[in-house]
């Protein structure tokens, strides 16, 4: 439905940089009656809208200057602005980018290319949610003065009812509190609301309650409501006899402060009618325990009754602090532990039947706990004497604690045994990690009274599961996994599995045998050809990690890639991967009577591309294996150089200050900006293989293809398409005019030796007519982190 002619229309305001895309904004919006004004940078969109006060603003995001968030958030700071609704018009899809336009003030986020029907229908929805919030405002506000007037005539009738009444609830609401089981400060906050709720003894519900520092002369702020920042600064602490609060605590009586006293007015609190404090101590038999301070109106004369009041008030807190108070010495002496002073056996039992519920509750919540034992030191203990070797302890603990995280609670389970409860885990290989640390920290020398003392230990791990019901039962299994490290050698930490989910057991598994694969040389690189579709012959080639267990055999990509990316094994392996495709081709070339290298391509992690030393290490690389830079090709996927398409830009920039070759891998499957493909310094895209697969499925999936090949001509690209298998894809594609090709049709990915061997039969020529089918779609012959 159009807008209401019979008044002015609403006016909206598109903002892009773009001329076209304020073009088309501005012909759909006029079409359906709508006013329009236009802002092609941010600048221009504030100055418009201070002036002409749109309804509406269409805003996009990457803009030269001020960009989307910073206009929008500088709109939603200003006053006369903050209630226009904006809705950003954007092709970044990315759910962070969505997030910030969200938390920026947008109403709303429409993505390029939009739906002309869904972005009037998002527009019309929040002019309509505009007007309703003005007439809601409206209304409001003639409720509030309505039931203003009638609260006015009521409150003189309720007055001196609910005195007495609000007298009588406190203190019972008191008695309530003092048998709750809270920390002693949160049930002095909630104690300090049941007194400001009584109407007639305070002004503004403000106040503030204080509490004796151990048995010193100090008192500190530990509950307050309502108090300005310059009274909390100010008088966060108080000594006896330095104020009238202090004053208070000396003599050991009730004080009402005038608002004439000068010290009083110098703190007194902007915006607040003239008051008097009343200061009320709490008092034990043998010493002030605390104090709370209340505003009330000014020259109020306090009854007897009240007086009374206040001293059953005061009388209430002072048991339940000395009964608080007792509690917490006698619960620290049952949960700690005495020579460290850290949680003990006992409370590591309480902490983990928590977790154990939280796992219950909670779809996906995960923990786990490592067990640590120091080897051999009753040995040490009984040699140079147990001063020492409780000074052994302390430092060993003082190691754990260096080591954990804000998500990680350390235990000392009584003598030279401790353990790390990690909560809220993320990953399955941060406890393994986490073990790792604190074995080599503890390994280190301790430097005790003049002795250089070195000790390993031993570590246990477990991971929840839903088989555990009871904390004891998890402790049981660290404890027996502990015990297996030691009997395999000590300095060493293991990982209980004998009743654990098979995945779990398998992913550790990986993940233990993952950081020695490098070091046993267990992966191997395969090559795989890339073709032109022109020549047919071969031009290139991709370079692939495999992983040849020496007992499980070959390991697929996708189940050792995640987990290395996870723990960030992925630079190293990456880095293994660059250097040894270099070193193969260099030889490749040799071997084949000196001809120049194939250009091997190279595929780099988002862990890999966020290296802040990438250029270094791929600088280094050429200059060790004198491979020429020209024939290295370095593939990015689309998404990863998207995440932060500016400071992609730059990175790739650099690289290419190297002469390599750069690859938009995976293109198609997300949203690239043509602005910033453009400034990608990419030579070439290559095309997923979901959309080749797909070609013959329907007309939409040739033209993206086609669109694809188009837009790589027209900024002088090359494409490479991905996972070919068939000769009738071979043939669309090569009328789609696409440069080169990959896939099980022309070869699978194959070890250098094979590679070599057709090299030298057929000179790196493929058969323009291909005798056999494709190979076996089973076999695994994908990139680093996927199937091809």
């Amino acid at each position: 439905m159009n807008p209401d002619h019979t008044q002015e229309s609403p006016l909206v305001l598109v903002v892009d940089d773009e001329a076209v895309n304020r073009l088309i904004l501005e012909s759909n919006l006029k079409r359906q009656g709508f006013r329009i004004v236009s802002a092609s940078s941010g600048q221009e969109c504030l100055d418009l809208t201070r002036r002409e006060q749109p309804d509406l603003v269409l805003l996009d995001i990457i803009m030269p200057g001020m960009d989307g968030f910073q206009t929008c958030q500088i709109l939603k700071d200003a006053p006369e602005t903050r209630d226009i609704p904006v809705i950003f018009l954007s092709a970044l899809t990315d759910t962070g980018v969505k997030t910030k336009g969200f938390e920026a003030g947008g109403v709303d986020y429409v993505s390029k290319p939009f739906d002309a029907k869904e972005l009037l229908a998002r527009v019309r929805t929040h002019l309509t949610l505009r007007n309703q919030e003005r007439q809601l405002r409206v209304y409001s506000e003639k409720l509030e003065e309505m039931v203003d007037e009638r609260t006015t005539k009521l409150k003189q009738a309720e007055q001196d009812l609910q005195r007495n009444f609000d007298m009588q609830t406190a203190l019972n609401q008191l008695l309530h509190l003092s048998l709750q089981e809270l920390p002693l400060e949160e049930l002095l906050q909630q104690c300090l609301d049941s007194i400001l709720g009584i109407t007639w003894l305070t002004l503004q519900n403000r106040g503030c309650i204080y509490l004796q520092e151990g048995e010193g002369d100090v008192y500190r702020m530990v509950a307050q409501r309502n108090l300005p920042e310059n009274v909390q600064v100010q008088c966060a602490t108080i000594v006896p006899g330095q104020c009238a609060c202090g004053k208070a605590i000396a003599e050991q009586r009730i004080l009402v402060v005038p608002d004439e006293d000068v010290e009083h007015n110098k703190l007194s609190p902007e915006g607040v009618e003239p008051h008097s404090n009343i200061c009320v101590p709490i008092r034990s038999q043998h010493a002030t325990l605390g104090l709370v301070n209340l505003f009330i109106q000014r020259d109020t004369l306090l009854t007897r009754q009240e007086l009374v009041f206040l001293g059953a008030v005061a009388n209430t807190l002072m048991q339940m602090i000395l009964y608080k108070r007792a509690e917490q010495r006698m619960l620290h002496h049952v949960l700690h532990e005495p020579l460290s002073n850290l949680p003990n056996r006992t409370a590591l039992l309480d902490g983990l039947n928590v977790e154990i519920k939280q796992a219950r509750d909670m779809e996906g919540y995960r923990f786990a706990l490592v067990l640590i034992n120091l080897d051999r030191f009753n040995r040490f203990n009984e040699s140079l004497g147990y001063d020492l070797g409780d000074k052994l302890i302390l430092s060993s603990i003082q190691r754990i604690l260096d080591e954990r995280k804000a998500e990680e609670d350390v235990f000392h389970l009584g003598g030279d045994g401790f353990a790390v409860l990690t909560r809220q885990l993320r990953e399955v290989a941060d406890p393994l990690l986490l073990a790792e640390r604190i074995l080599d920290g503890l390994k280190q020398p301790h430097q005790l009274d003049g002795h250089e003392i070195q000790i390993s230990a031993s570590a246990g791990v477990v991971l929840s599961d839903a088989r555990y019901d009871h904390g004891e039962d998890l402790l049981r299994d660290a404890d027996i996994a502990l015990h297996l490290a030691k009997s395999r050698g000590r300095g060493r930490f293991e990982v209980f599995s004998s009743m654990m989910h098979e995945k779990a057991k398998h992913a550790m598994q990986t993940f233990m045998d993952l950081r020695l694969a490098l070091q046993r040389e267990e992966f191997v690189l395969f090559y795989q050809p890339i073709i032109c579709l022109t020549t047919r012959r071969t031009i290139g080639v991709e370079a692939l990690i495999r992983w040849f267990h020496p007992a499980r055999g070959m390991i697929s990509p996708l189940d050792f890639i995640p987990l290395a990316e996870e723990t960030g094994l992925i630079l190293s392996m990456g880095r293994w991967v660059l250097e040894k495709a270099c070193r193969d081709m260099r030889e490749f070339a040799i071997v084949i009577d000196g001809e120049p290298p194939f250009m091997v391509s190279v595929n780099l992690s988002g862990k890999q591309f966020a290296q802040s030393d990438l250029y270094e290490q791929v600088e280094a690389v050429l200059q060790e294996t004198d491979f020429p830079p020209e024939c290295l090709k370095l593939e990015i996927t689309e998404s990863v150089v998207m995440e932060n398409a500016e400071a992609a830009t730059r990175i790739l920039e650099r690289l290419k200050g190297l002469n390599i070759k750069i690859a938009i891998d995976d293109f198609g499957t997300g949203y690239s900006s043509l602005s910033y493909l453009h400034r990608f310094s990419a030579d070439i895209l290559k095309v997923d293989r979901s959309f080749v697969s797909r070609m013959h499925m329907g007309d939409e999936n040739l033209e993206i293809i086609r669109t694809i090949v188009t837009l790589a001509q027209a900024l002088n690209m090359e494409v490479v398409a991905e996972g070919v298998e068939t000769e009738e894809e071979v043939k669309t594609l090569t009328v789609l005019r696409c440069d080169y090709a990959q896939g099980f049709y022309f070869a699978k990915p194959m070890p250098l030796e094979q590679l070599v061997q057709g090299s030298l039969l057929g000179k790196g020529e493929q058969e323009s007519d291909r005798r056999e089918g494709p190979p076996d779609r089973r076999e695994t012959s994908g990139r680093r982190d996927t199937d091809e």
